[in-house]
């Protein structure tokens, strides 16, 4: 009995010990399979991505090979003549971009690319160095961000809206005169603030009616977006009209002594006193070099 029951408890033993040793093993030869048909599935997909990938530079080799044969099909005197056509093309949008649409960046492009064209001319190398100084002296022009300073004149339009109207019977500061005038005027101001005027029983009358307060800010936001417009068109004097507009306007009905409007009004005098289309270089010189160029490769053709 006694030889039974030791059978009985080795048999327990070893059934606990292979449970112990076996089930996390064949736990982890799962995982191990299952990452081994995870991999497998990858390096199918990357088969097929490397098969893709050599199809395609198969098909971009093929298309380099047909763009060779052509260019040699074309021959010296063919490519030296689509080049200078290609250049004039690209000249012509750089003019256009730096004197009507007023793009430097995009004139300074067009020239790099043109310059770049006349690379297989052997007679275009005094003309190649007048492009590249004419893009260089594009690239040094410094264009203001018409971006940031549309930003300002918002901002500054905002606080000219919110403005308090200027009190009746206050008269707006003018700026003080340089010089002895601006001392004695200082003087007389400082003065007449020691004699204060109280009103007894008489009624402040407004400054402007509802109906007219309202027409005042409907004026002060259409000259805001016709400023906004002269700034976006890059129009000088039509920016330096309107902010002047609006300084009169402001100088009239707002309290210009608050520090917000006066800032406002600082912005836009600032905006005003911006030059916002600087000089671009001119590049007329360049198509006159360009046409004795295909000239006098015309001239070289000829029997």
């Amino acid at each position: 009995m006694t030889l039974v029951v030791l059978f009985l408890a080795l048999a327990g033993a070893g059934t606990a010990a292979w449970r112990l040793l076996w089930e996390p093993l064949q736990t982890r030869l799962a995982q191990h399979a299952e990452r081994f048909d995870e991999h497998g599935r990858q390096l199918d997909a990357l088969d097929a991505w490397r098969g893709t990938a050599n199809e395609d530079l198969a098909a971009f080799e093929s298309h380099l090979r047909a763009l060779s044969q052509r260019v040699d099909e074309l021959g010296p005197e063919r490519l030296a003549s689509w080049s200078l056509a290609e250049a004039d093309y690209l000249l012509r949008s750089a003019t256009r971009a730096a004197t009507f649409d007023y793009d430097p960046a995009r004139a300074a492009l067009a020239l790099q690319l043109a310059s770049a064209t006349l690379a297989p001319n052997p007679g275009a190398d005094r003309l190649r160095r007048a492009m590249d100084g004419a893009r260089a002296a594009l690239d040094a022009v410094r264009v203001p961000d018409i971006g940031v300073l549309g930003e300002e004149l918002a901002k500054a339009g905002v606080a000219l809206e919110a403005a308090d109207l200027r009190e009746p019977g206050v008269m707006p500061e003018p700026a003080a005169a340089p010089g002895w005038r601006g001392t004695v005027q200082q003087a007389w101001q400082q003065l007449s603030e020691v004699v204060v005027v109280q009103r007894v029983g008489t009624p402040v009358q407004p400054l402007l009616r509802p109906h007219e307060t309202q027409y005042l800010h409907e004026q002060l936001e259409l000259k805001l977006a016709a400023a906004d417009l002269a700034l976006r068109r890059r129009d000088n004097d039509a920016l330096r009209r309107d902010v002047s507009d609006l300084n009169d306007w402001a100088n009239a009905y707002l309290d210009t002594a608050a520090p917000a409007t006066a800032a406002a009004l600082a912005t836009l005098a600032r905006l005003a006193g911006i030059d916002l289309r600087p000089p671009l270089p001119d590049l007329s010189g360049l198509g006159e070099q360009l046409d004795a160029l295909r000239r006098r490769e015309a001239a070289d053709r000829m029997p």
